[in-house]
């Protein structure tokens, strides 16, 4: 595995090439591998990431997809951050705090890079891509701080509230890492479609490196701002309209609309099929095998069940707190999330005892049992013209 490993990133690192151009600096990588813990952290001309250490062994394809992508993403810093910085931290005063607005753009549309060249250098299949990309709808469908907090707000606020989480983030806050790459998928659409293909979020990082990276003979042209980013993106063929866009989709809450980006690059977003079932000759009803869902998330503490947020349209909310202990349900005790939706299965539209415990105080409550929502998700990896645009390697181009 390690000398797929090092066969891959050999290609994404000439795929990061052929759109930016080559470092003049040697470059290194450390990698640590864990019992579970996962994490990167990019430095000029080098990143130290840790993985679980299953991300090398054979077997294990999801977590070596996501070694690849970070090693992927942690290399786009060398440009989108450690070259191209916002203006604001050209020069650090670490005597105080220095906000910016700008995190879905540095995390952001690294993450939308990152995992593009894993596709283009063939390091990820498409059906990698897309099973990476319905984990992350998965996560933007179960929080409901989209629609409460912009991606501008939710960078400016990172200082106080990214690393200092509380029971509500989920359905008030947003990740800029994540709602960042969606933002920029769907920016990248409109701007293949006015540009025929010819442009996309790669075209506009490149051009954004190329006139305002740390380097740059013009000391006054070093960093950058917002407008800057919005002047780079409408001087673009294709560009000329979508300052409005960029506005909506960064600096408020709720605009972005995912089902038109997967519709302009021909890929199918819509909620999975229901399932269905047969037992011999007979039908069964597909009710009797549906997920039931109390709308929570939750977490194994030692051998405690613990809730820790509400999903938007809880049917619960009213009933379980954050903090609260899930001991049974239906007097079947449950220790872990596996358990709880083992005992909620089959119970849609009916009824179900819940047994909590709150502040060591035993209680019990006769709770509606929901469908599980079916959110829409990529259906389909083949896409269009425009998304083949998008995927296609650059290498022959730059040779």
């Amino acid at each position: 595995m390690l000398e797929r490993f090092i066969h891959d990133i050999k290609n994404i690192i000439a795929e990061h090439h052929a759109l930016f151009g080559p470092l003049d600096e040697p470059y290194h990588t450390i990698l640590h591998l864990t019992d579970g813990g996962r994490g990167g952290l990019e430095h000029t001309n080098s990143q130290t990431s840790m993985v679980p250490r299953t991300s090398l062994q054979p077997g294990h394809v999801e977590d070596y997809r996501d070694l690849v992508s970070l090693f992927s993403h942690e290399y786009v810093h060398q440009w989108n951050v450690k070259r191209l910085r916002p203006k604001l931290f050209l020069d650090y005063d670490l005597q105080r705090e220095i906000n910016t607005d700008l995190l879905w753009w540095f995390e952001g549309a690294t993450s939308w890079i990152g995992d593009i060249m894993c596709l283009r250098s063939g390091a990820w299949s498409a059906e990698d891509y897309f099973a990476d990309m319905k984990r992350k709808l998965k996560r933007h469908h179960t929080r409901s701080g989209s629609s409460c907090q912009a991606l501008c707000e939710a960078s400016h606020e990172a200082w106080i509230h990214l690393y200092r989480s509380h029971a509500y983030s989920r359905e008030t806050q947003i990740s800029y890492y994540l709602e960042g790459e969606l933002t920029m998928f769907a920016l990248d659409a409109e701007l293949r479609k006015r540009s025929k293909g010819e442009n996309g979020v790669c075209d506009l990082m490149k051009t954004l490196y190329d006139k305002h990276n740390i380097y740059v003979e013009d000391r006054s042209k070093r960093g950058v701002q917002y407008n800057d980013i919005r002047k780079a993106l409408t001087s673009l063929t294709g560009g000329r309209r979508l300052g409005s866009f960029l506005d909506d989709v960064t600096k408020e809450a709720g605009n972005l609309d995912l089902s038109r980006a997967f519709s302009i690059f021909g890929l199918d977003y819509k909620p999975s099929d229901e399932p269905k079932r047969k037992q011999g000759t007979e039908s069964v009803v597909w009710e009797h095998f549906a997920q039931g869902w109390l709308g929570v998330h939750v977490r194994s503490q030692g051998n405690k069940l613990k809730v820790t947020s509400h999903m938007q349209h809880s049917p619960v909310r009213e009933h379980l707190q954050v903090g609260d202990e899930i001991v049974s349900v239906d007097a079947i005790r449950v220790t872990n999330a596996e358990q709880l939706k083992s005992t909620l299965k089959g119970k849609v539209g009916s009824t179900a005892r819940v047994m909590f415990a709150r502040n060591s105080v035993m209680h019990d409550a006769v709770l509606d049992v929901a469908l599980e929502p079916n959110y829409p998700t990529v259906t389909t990896s083949n896409g269009n013209r425009l998304w083949k645009s998008t995927i296609r390697s650059r290498q022959v181009d730059s040779a």
